[in-house]
C-alpha cells in the first residue's frame, strides 16, 4: 500500500503499544495506529481511541491472537474502524489451513474490501485498482462456522489454565503476565519473563516440556525489514529488553497442567 510502518515501544507490564508513546511519534503523515493485541492481552483502547480522535487517525485492531478477548466489555476488533483476524490452525479460532478475516461496520471499507480481496473488481468484474485474490475457501469457512461455537468454552479453559499456572508459579523466579484491568485476556500464548531464560528453557526440554520463545527477533531486526520500517524517536528499548526473557509456556484448551505440578521446582533448581 506504500505506507511506511512507524514502530513504537510497548507498555512493560502488557506487551502492547505504549499509548503515552504513540503521540511524540504521530506526524502529519501518520494515517493509523495499529494496536496488536499481543498474546490475547488486550491493548490500552480507551487511550488509543482518544489520540486517534485528537488527531483523524484510523484505528486498525491486529486481533489475531485475540478472537474473543473483551476490553470493557468490548468484542477486541469492535473498538476501532476495523479488526484484523487470522485463522491459521494455530490461533484460538483457526481453521485446517492458512486464512483470515476483517471485521468493520464501517460500509465504505466494508465495500472496499471486499472489492480488494478479489483482483479489485466492481460488479461488473472491471479492476478498478490492483487488487489480490485473498478469498477465504469454502471448506475452512465451513470449518470456522462449527468450531466458532466452542470460542468462548475453549477461551475459559486457556483462561483456566493460565490461572493454574499463577498459583503454581507466583512464588518462583519468573515474572508471570498481567492482565488489564476491565479485560478479558484470552491467553493465546502464556509468556513469563527469566533472566536466566536460555538456560531454563534447556533445563525444560531436558524433562520433555516444552517451550517457545514468542518472539526472538522483533520486527526491525530482521534484515527483510530493516529498510521498510521506521523507529519512533524515542525507541524500542523495553522490547529489546523484554525479548532477552521471554519465555512461553504450554497452554492450549486440552492441556493437562497437572502434569506439570513439579514445574516449580524445576524452575527454582
Amino acid at each position: 500500500a506504500g505506507a511506511t510502518p512507524v514502530l513504537v515501544d510497548i507498555e512493560e507490564d502488557y506487551y502492547t503499544i505504549d499509548p503515552l508513546k504513540i503521540e511524540a511519534a504521530i506526524t502529519p503523515k501518520t494515517k493509523a495506529i495499529i494496536p496488536v493485541h499481543l498474546y490475547g492481552q488486550p491493548c490500552n483502547m480507551d487511550a488509543i481511541m482518544s489520540i486517534a480522535k485528537k488527531h483523524n487517525l484510523k484505528v486498525i485492531e491486529d486481533c489475531a491472537q485475540a478472537h474473543g478477548a473483551t476490553y470493557k466489555n468490548h468484542k477486541i476488533g469492535t473498538i476501532g474502524d476495523a479488526g484484523c483476524f487470522s485463522f491459521y490452525p494455530t490461533k484460538n479460532l483457526g481453521a485446517i489451513g492458512d486464512g483470515g478475516g476483517v471485521i468493520t461496520n464501517n460500509d465504505s471499507v466494508n465495500q472496499r474490501l471486499k472489492q480488494l480481496r478479489q483482483y479489485g473488481w466492481n460488479n461488473n468484474r472491471i479492476s478498478q485498482e490492483p487488487g489480490v485474490v485473498s478469498r477465504l475457501d469454502e471448506l475452512q469457512a465451513a470449518i470456522l462456522r462449527v468450531k466458532l461455537r466452542y470460542l468462548d468454552i475453549d477461551n475459559q479453559k486457556r483462561i483456566n489454565i493460565a490461572s493454574s499456572y499463577k498459583s503454581l508459579l507466583q512464588n518462583s523466579s519468573l515474572e508471570l503476565p498481567k492482565e488489564r484491568s476491565d479485560c478479558r485476556h484470552v491467553y493465546h500464548l502464556y509468556v513469563v519473563r527469566s533472566n536466566v531464560r536460555d538456560q531454563l528453557k534447556n533445563k525444560l526440554a531436558m524433562l520433555g516440556i516444552e517451550s517457545g520463545i514468542h518472539y526472538s527477533h522483533a520486527v526491525h531486526m530482521h534484515i527483510g525489514y530493516k529498510h521498510i520500517v521506521r523507529i519512533a524517536h524515542n525507541g524500542l528499548n523495553i522490547t529489546e529488553n523484554i525479548l532477552k526473557k521471554i519465555l512461553t509456556l504450554p497452554i492450549y484448551p486440552e492441556f493437562d497442567i497437572t502434569k506439570f505440578n513439579n514445574l516449580k521446582e524445576v524452575i527454582n533448581v
